[in-house]
């Protein structure tokens, strides 16, 4: 990008200025000369573009047939978040989804991959997914990640090209660069459902999220989940039950409903009892956090290598808002040679309708 355009869309609010130690660059908040929102501009103009939002195919069968016309990739998609990594004069960076330096990603990034990938590739950009049970953004992981967190690239670009690298092209450098990667399936027709189908199936039974869906022509993409990931979102948020807008368990639940009529599941007792389970186990989890402790919040945990990697972070939640946070006293905490931090984020409404509820205070239906 110019140096004229970037300066005029940071003039009229449609990017913001950063630094992250050493390094001082640009993301973009609105689309600009064609490059989407979270796209991050490098000192020099190098542009690294954000990541595209992905459609859903609630209906497998008219799905398929409605978004491809041709051969189309199946990948399984992973339950954690996205960051863009790339190689900057000599420094490997992580970047969120909205185009800041992620401070935990970049900080743990040399045990997540494998030595000297950018020695090689230095203008490879890995389009990943972090996830794992000690992560700083989501309650919940994949089954498959028991501790820790763990990386999954699953698309790749350059620094400064539109597009995606070819499917072949990006599982070559995955299989010759050693990298973590998602789970490939393989090639498919819009005429395979049933093939498809099966497989879903199994990744349901497995407790996977779903698949991703990519056509080999072009850079069309959809993701299709399986049944059982809406109960387990549920189940890890329904703690937030007052916190998150309604369409996130409305849409879960029509999807939940989409998902076992295709597959013949309607009326499975299993299923219904997970269900309301995964209801009623995050809201007893509420409860006992407002009668344990006067708040309903979740705890996260994560490792850092370097302490002033842990203060990064802090005080990027502090600057970026949401959620109230409290980092817990003592942090972070040196442990087994990494630098350890717990936080806290409070729940506010659950919060406060359980204190009024507790209270005695009278509520009119």
């Amino acid at each position: 990008m110019d140096r004229q355009t970037l300066t005029d869309a940071l003039a009229q609010d449609r990017a913001e200025s950063h630094h992250f130690e050493g390094l001082r660059y640009a993301r973009l908040t609105e689309t600009v000369s064609g490059h989407p929102r979270g796209s991050v501009v490098l000192p020099g103009g190098a542009v690294i573009r954000g990541y595209p939002s992905i459609a859903r195919i609630h209906a497998l069968t008219a799905g398929l047939r409605q978004q491809f016309q041709g051969p189309f990739w199946a990948e399984e998609k992973i339950d954690g978040y996205n960051v863009r990594v790339v190689f900057h004069e000599g420094q490997t960076y992580a970047f969120s989804r909205g185009g800041f330096v992620c401070a935990f990603s970049t900080d743990r990034l040399q045990d997540l991959l494998p030595p000297g990938i950018f020695e090689r590739e230095p203008d490879l950009v890995l389009c990943a997914e972090i996830a794992g049970p000690d992560n700083p953004y989501l309650e919940g992981s994949p089954p498959f990640v028991t501790e820790d967190v763990q990386l999954f690239v699953f698309d790749m670009m350059r620094k400064g090209q539109p597009g995606f690298l070819p499917q072949r092209e990006k599982m070559r450098l995955i299989e010759e660069l050693g990298l973590p990667a998602t789970r490939i399936f393989g090639r498919f027709l819009p005429s395979d459902e049933a093939v498809l189908r099966d497989l879903i199936l199994q990744l349901d039974a497995e407790g996977a999220e779903g698949l991703v869906l990519k056509a080999e022509s072009g850079d069309t993409r959809s993701k299709y989940v399986t049944g059982r990931s809406n109960i387990v979102d549920i189940g890890v948020c329904s703690a937030q039950l007052l916190d998150l807008p309604p369409e996130y368990f409305t849409n879960r639940l029509m999807r939940m409903a989409i998902f076992m009529h295709e597959n013949r599941q309607h009326g499975d007792p299993d299923l219904e009892r997970s269900l309301g389970r995964a209801f009623l186990a995050g809201l007893e989890r509420a409860v006992a956090g407002s009668r344990g402790h006067g708040r309903v919040d979740h705890r996260y945990r994560c490792r850092f290598r370097e302490h002033r990697n842990a203060l990064h972070f802090i005080a990027h939640m502090a600057a970026t808002g949401g959620q109230r946070v409290h980092v817990l006293p003592d942090m972070p905490r040196e442990e087994d040679g990494y630098w350890v931090l717990e936080f806290e984020r409070v729940f506010d409404r659950m919060t406060g309708t359980l204190a009024t509820a507790f209270s005695g205070a009278i509520q009119f239906d």
